[in-house]
């Protein structure tokens, strides 16, 4: 099973040491009028256990298959989790659900080696974030442009995005660009530095300031003598 190995920082081709299935039963997936409702839905998830072959880190991933409503033993993959190594991206619980939504399923394309569809969730994600500060008119590129204007991004931010292409054209939507795992890894990077840059260290930077401005004022009213009686 290839994944991606976050100590090695590579695709590996994991080895398989143990797993097991364990069947599923939902009534909700057998009420269709397509089939006789007394006919099962054969659903199992499978947990597996494995290693990397270079580093020999552990993996736990997670796997759901259904057979379609009877066909046979043609069965189809619903859902695949890499339960561990996780990413220790964790998104800032203040973002907004779109934000956040967007980047788990830019990590979850990444996961599944689908990297050109991992760098549009990601443009997503940034579009998000200029969109939570009023920004929307134009391209990306202009956007950025905007956000850097209004310090809501600093000037390395900026750049980043420059360096990356993010900040030009709809590359990412064109049919003839494709984009490698090294390629969706850095965009992934950047992604959430803006994030973390816009939605925690900016924020707390104003509130620090904010915070400080308040204390002076306080200082400055007791030490004032023409506020003394």
């Amino acid at each position: 099973m290839i994944l991606n190995c976050l100590n090695c920082k590579a695709l590996v081709d994991a080895q398989e040491i143990s797993n097991y299935k364990n069947d599923i039963t939902d009534i909700d997936d057998y009420q269709s009028t397509s089939y006789d409702c007394n006919e099962l839905l054969s659903t199992y998830e499978e947990y597996t256990f494995l290693k990397c072959p270079l580093c020999w880190k552990p993996f736990l991933t997670y796997l759901i298959y259904n057979n379609d409503y009877g066909h046979g033993s043609d069965f189809r993959k619903l859902k695949f989790i890499t339960l561990y190594p996780v990413s220790d991206k964790t998104i800032n619980s203040e973002v907004s659900i779109s934000i956040k939504k967007a980047f788990d399923e830019a990590l979850c394309c990444f996961e599944n080696k689908i990297f050109t569809a991992c760098v549009i969730m990601c443009r997503k994600a940034i579009e998000g974030v200029c969109k939570e500060h009023k920004i929307e008119k134009g391209n990306l590129k202009e956007k950025l442009i905007l956000m850097k204007k209004e310090g809501i991004i600093d000037q390395n931010i900026f750049d980043w995005a420059d360096a990356l292409r993010l900040s030009g054209n709809d590359a990412a939507h064109d049919l003839d660009v494709t984009f490698s795992l090294e390629d969706a890894e850095d965009i992934i990077e950047f992604t959430y530095a803006i994030i973390e840059y816009v939605f925690t260290y900016r924020e707390k930077f104003i509130l620090f300031i904010e915070r400080k401005k308040s204390k002076n004022s306080l200082l400055t009213h007791d030490t004032d003598p023409a506020t003394e009686k």
